[in-house]
């Protein structure tokens, strides 16, 4: 067995290991956010305060760090979806999912793009994008249950059910917020149209 000599001095190298892990990821974050979609491992070395080679120590390429960020950012992530009840009238869960896509969005944009940029390259992050757009036209579905399901069965749900996922998706919202220039609220009220009018078409 160790004796508490040994144990100390290895308690300390993971705690130790862990904040530079951590450091890491959050220095890739902060550059990420601060609008560097791909920053160099010399520049998320800088922003951590380590050495570049520290980096490959922890991380053994860009793909895994970026695995380590989302894995950093699942739980809170969690927090900021919300839970939304079915079967609360059409208009409040039109603008409860609105205001959850604006939070997310807004909050996952940075992260989002530099993950862009490496998904041609990286089956993991491709996997873990496929995952989070998958989740996100499920929980649609699940809010607009009742709606969804008062459609015969057929193309015209199958286009509902597509439309929906078109208009609540990452893509929609970096064209609104990115490409058309509209602010997050001028982007909620086209969102909260969009959907509205999708919802009651007959």
């Amino acid at each position: 067995m160790l004796d508490s000599a040994n144990v100390t001095p290895l308690d300390g190298r993971v705690a130790r290991s862990r904040r530079t892990r951590a450091a890491i990821v959050e220095a890739l974050v902060s550059l990420l956010e601060e609008g560097n979609p791909q920053p160099t491992v010399e520049e998320i070395a800088a922003r951590a305060s380590v050495a570049p080679r520290t980096v490959f120590q922890h991380y053994a390429d860009r793909e895994a760090l970026f695995a380590a960020v989302s894995e950093h950012r699942e739980a809170q992530l969690r927090t900021l979806m919300g839970q939304i009840d079915p079967a609360a009238p059409l208009a409040v869960r039109i603008d409860e999912i609105v205001a959850q896509r604006a939070r997310v969005f807004e909050w996952i944009a940075a992260v989002r793009r530099g993950a862009l940029l490496m998904e041609p390259f990286s089956a993991s992050v491709h996997a873990a994008l496929e995952g989070f757009r998958a989740e996100k036209r499920a929980e649609l579905e699940r809010v607009f249950a009742p709606e969804i399901g008062a459609r015969p069965e057929g193309p015209d749900r199958a286009a509902l059910v597509a439309a929906l996922g078109v208009a609540g998706s990452w893509s929609t919202w970096d064209a609104l917020r990115g490409q058309q220039e509209l602010d997050i609220e001028q982007s909620m009220a086209t969102l909260r149209l969009t959907l509205t009018a999708l919802l009651l078409a007959s």
